[in-house]
């Protein structure tokens, strides 16, 4: 009885292995060799956080991930206007309203398309779309944020229960994934239209600083110029209370200067020149109007710099700018300007030893105050593609820092 007892249990273990071996090599036959989607979840899950834009998610869908699976063509559709489009090739479109897509996208998950209802939705299709064996609703929440079609696997291999959980899983990443980029994309958009405008607004600024230098330059300053003379004239010919006229003369000379002054503030001829004496005409003139002293420093190649009308205009607004501030905030002892210029790369520093600025530089603070100039100074920056820095500490000043 014994030896019966165990021959049967011998007799069930040796089935059960059989069953086993058969049931993995039925499996490695149908499914191929076991995939350890929890460890391709994880990698994929990385991958698509760090994806930049829908493009490079798309690779990942089309190209990485199905060759992962051993699959031989994938498509992503995603949603312009009322209809699905291939990202890749803009040829595959299918409407939104569409049976198939709806009837996908109720269920939330991956269906193969060889069997059941979608099976016969398809039938009824377009006959582009008989390369598909699975569609992955991208879900976010309840709604769609694309469709993700993938082909046959390769060497006639099915999808396993498992792979279909698993690209279940990716897409729903992939639909938060994909809301976080367009949410990204239109801010980028925004930004992008917003820098469009302020460009604008700066050339017509500038045109129009130009169009006033001239007008005061060729009326009002030939006129005070005029005046000047003929006052300076009368005093030579007078006798008689002649200190009259020497003051008039004085006064109009004066005025000659202050307007002479406005013109150079709104459109510095010696920028048609060269940047660098157009810098250093600025900071004498600051320098005789500042209570701190203001020097500038230039370390260049040559004694001039040619650089494009934009880039030195940008350049001197942004140096202007940055002086004015230090002049009338800073409460410093010493202000002082550096050019220097490097093989790869042009530097502008100016630095005060001031009281600093509380609070941080976010340029969003000081417009949301009615202070444009920081915000100002980076913009012009970024229109010529150059990078500016601010730093500063509470009584130890600050450094505007401008590399090109």
């Amino acid at each position: 009885m014994l030896i019966g007892l165990a021959l049967g249990w011998l007799t069930l273990v040796a089935g059960l292995s059989l069953y086993r071996g058969w049931r993995g090599w039925w499996r490695n036959r149908r499914y191929g060799p076991s995939v350890d989607h929890s460890v391709l979840l994880v990698e994929y899950g990385r991958k698509m956080t760090s994806a930049p834009d829908r493009q490079a998610l798309a690779q990942l869908l089309t190209a990485e991930l199905p060759n992962a699976l051993q699959v031989a063509r994938a498509a992503l559709l995603l949603p312009e206007v009322y209809q699905l489009v291939d990202v890749e090739t803009g040829d595959l479109r299918l409407p939104v309203s569409h049976a198939a897509v709806r009837w996908v996208a109720s269920g939330g998950e991956a269906q193969r398309t060889n069997r059941g209802r979608l099976h016969e939705l398809l039938q009824q299709g377009p006959a582009d779309l008989a390369w598909t064996q699975v569609w992955v609703p991208l879900m976010r929440g309840t709604e769609l944020r694309g469709m993700w079609l993938l082909g046959a696997r390769d060497g006639k291999l099915q999808y396993a229960p498992e792979d279909l959980g698993c690209l279940t899983a990716v897409g729903r990443q992939a639909a938060v994934m994909l809301e976080a980029t367009n949410y990204a994309e239109q801010e980028r958009q925004t930004a992008s239209e917003m820098r469009v405008l302020y460009r604008q607004l700066v050339a017509a600024r500038e045109m129009e600083r130009g169009q006033l230098a001239r007008e005061l330059h060729d009326g009002v300053l030939q006129d005070l110029c005029a005046v000047t003379r003929d006052l300076k004239a009368l005093e030579a010919q007078v006798d008689a209370d002649g200190s009259l006229y020497a003051d008039l003369a004085d006064r109009s000379g004066e005025t000659v200067q202050s307007v002479r002054a406005i013109c150079n503030d709104l459109r510095p001829p010696l920028l048609q020149h060269d940047l660098i004496t157009a810098l250093k005409t600025l900071v004498e003139e600051l320098d005789r109007r500042s209570p701190a002293p203001v020097h500038i420093e230039i370390a260049t190649q040559t004694d001039s710099l040619h650089l494009p009308d934009d880039v030195a205009l940008a350049i001197f607004r942004i140096t202007q700018e940055a002086l004015h501030n230090a002049i009338q905030h800073a409460d410093a002892s010493e202000i002082a300007a550096r050019l220097t210029q490097y093989p790869d790369r042009l530097r502008l520093t100016i630095t005060d030893d001031g009281r600093g600025i509380k609070g941080g530089v976010e340029p969003a603070r000081f417009v949301a105050q009615g202070h444009l100039g920081l915000a100002g100074m980076r913009e012009r920056a970024a229109m010529i593609g150059a990078k500016l820095d601010v730093q500063t500490a509470v009584d130890y000043g600050t450094v505007v820092i401008l590399e090109l």
